[in-house]
């Protein structure tokens, strides 16, 4: 059993990472001297590629509501309806921008009646000259078990999530490394109580319409029993208004540290969920 200590300790070098990435192209920038350069655009079309966070924020004064569906497993034929009779589960979101770098969230899923509270942070953005040759984002949030009859004090509840978001925009190719961590203050006496684990994206865009992004999250060292490396691919659509999401994916939850605590299905074996998700945004600031 990994040790509180153990705890902050993994904490420290997740943001301590971001905090070296930072330094590190803050440095370059000041060397070079440059003038204000224009920001890369849209390295991944959404805040979130699949189920795993992008460097991506929601612009000041704006609101996005989000909503996810991932159904049961395809294998069940045509008498499951490729899983769609299985229900789904839901995560209802919004995301209200406080500045262009800092974002507030929160978001409900069915499963365990999760509310999760989050923050996503921008320390840098890549930029059309290289001058700044990255995008780091840095995200933290609170997940709350709200089921009721389980005897749990507030505390045990809880669990507790951080990450860094390290990408890059190579014409039509964006790439994504997310190191993150998570703690449960509750777990089973066989489970650990915080899970590693190092998110790998990537996101093509065939056209200024469509998109294909996909994502692969192994855990690394302790993971929950009978849990395998999730892994989804998706179809992005970008209408003007909103952007749709369909996919497929080994994982029916949502929120990276309960995707990596609860994975049981394996994609490469041909377990996979139909889902999709609808991004919507809604400018409250008036023009800009």
């Amino acid at each position: 059993m990994i040790t509180l200590k153990n705890q902050y300790r993994s904490l420290l070098f997740v943001l301590s990472l971001a905090m070296f990435f930072c330094t590190t192209a803050n440095a370059q920038l000041a060397r070079e001297r440059a003038q204000t350069n224009d920001t890369v655009d849209r390295l991944f079309w959404a805040t979130t590629n699949i189920g795993i966070s992008t460097v991506q924020n929601v612009d000041k004064n704006d609101l996005q509501s989000s909503i996810a569906h991932v159904f049961g497993l395809t294998n069940g034929g045509i008498d499951r309806f490729f899983g769609l009779d299985d229900g789904a589960n839901t995560r209802l979101g919004l995301d209200y921008g406080i500045t262009d770098n800092v974002s507030l969230g929160i978001g409900r899923m069915t499963f365990n009646k999760i509310v999760d509270i989050r923050s996503k942070y921008n320390l840098l953005r890549q930029t059309k000259s290289n001058s700044v040759p990255i995008d780091l984002a840095i995200k933290a949030s609170i997940g709350i078990n709200t089921t009721s009859g389980l005897g749990f004090e507030f505390g045990d509840r809880l669990s507790y999530f951080a990450s860094a978001m390290i990408a890059r925009k190579f014409d039509a190719l964006s790439l994504q490394l997310t190191p993150m961590f998570a703690h449960f203050n509750t777990t089973s006496q066989v489970n650990p109580d915080q899970l590693v684990g190092l998110g790998l994206l990537m996101n093509y865009e065939l056209n200024r319409r469509y998109a294909l992004s996909a994502e692969y999250l192994p855990v690394i060292g302790d993971r929950f029993t009978s849990t395998y490396d999730a892994a989804a691919i998706a179809l992005n659509i970008d209408t003007g208004g909103h952007i749709f999401q369909l996919f497929l994916a080994s994982s029916q939850w949502h929120n990276e540290q309960f995707i990596m605590a609860n994975n049981r299905d394996r994609f490469w074996k041909g377990d996979f969920r139909f889902g999709f998700n609808i991004h919507r945004v809604f400018g409250l600031g008036g023009s800009k």
